[in-house]
């Protein structure tokens, strides 16, 4: 019986070991998968398209058909992004979906740090400072996407009733 007992208990604990063992195998890869992604953020990166399309409507460049933008990961967990229309002295920021979200609402930046999901699909960034003050002290999420030297972030949002589609370009600093 005490021989049944053990050969039970090594098994038993040989079954939790394995399991143990893959789940810390998944969650090594996604570390990994994280960890990777974001030695490929890391570095500058210049805006090349903002927009923002609600449904059934044009769309909106809050920044201008061609904005002027930089974004900046460390491999460490810093980031800084900004981002001015253009051209850089708009008469009115009116067309911006959201005009009071920056001051001034033809200019936005804001830093701290931040860290990848573990899919390494999304960043999230939590907000030390900067001109946008519902930000500060917060957690943006941003879906994004890699393709060689190109970054997309994209997500939908509501906005007065209407889904809105956003997409952000950028292209890796040379």
């Amino acid at each position: 019986m005490k021989n049944k007992f053990a050969a039970v208990a090594f098994i038993f604990g040989l079954v939790l070991g394995c399991s143990a063992w893959g789940q810390s195998a998944t969650n090594s890869d996604s570390i990994d998968e994280a960890s990777k992604t974001s030695k490929l953020l890391a570095g500058v990166w210049r805006l090349t398209r903002y927009v923002d399309t609600p449904d059934g409507a044009q769309p909106v460049y809050a920044f201008g058909e061609r904005p002027i933008g930089q974004f900046i990961f460390t491999e460490n967990g810093f980031f800084s992004i900004n981002i001015m229309h253009n051209p850089p002295a708009p008469v009115s920021a009116a067309v911006d979906i959201d005009p009071d979200a920056c001051v001034p609402g033809w200019y936005c930046s804001y830093f701290g740090t931040f860290r990848l999901s573990a899919n390494g699909k999304q960043w999230i960034a939590h907000v030390v400072g900067g001109n946008i003050p519902a930000y500060v002290g917060t957690n943006q999420t941003r879906t994004f996407q890699l393709f060689g030297d190109r970054l997309v972030i994209s997500e939908t949002y509501e906005e007065g009733g209407r889904t809105v589609r956003s997409e952000r370009v950028l292209e890796r600093a040379r």
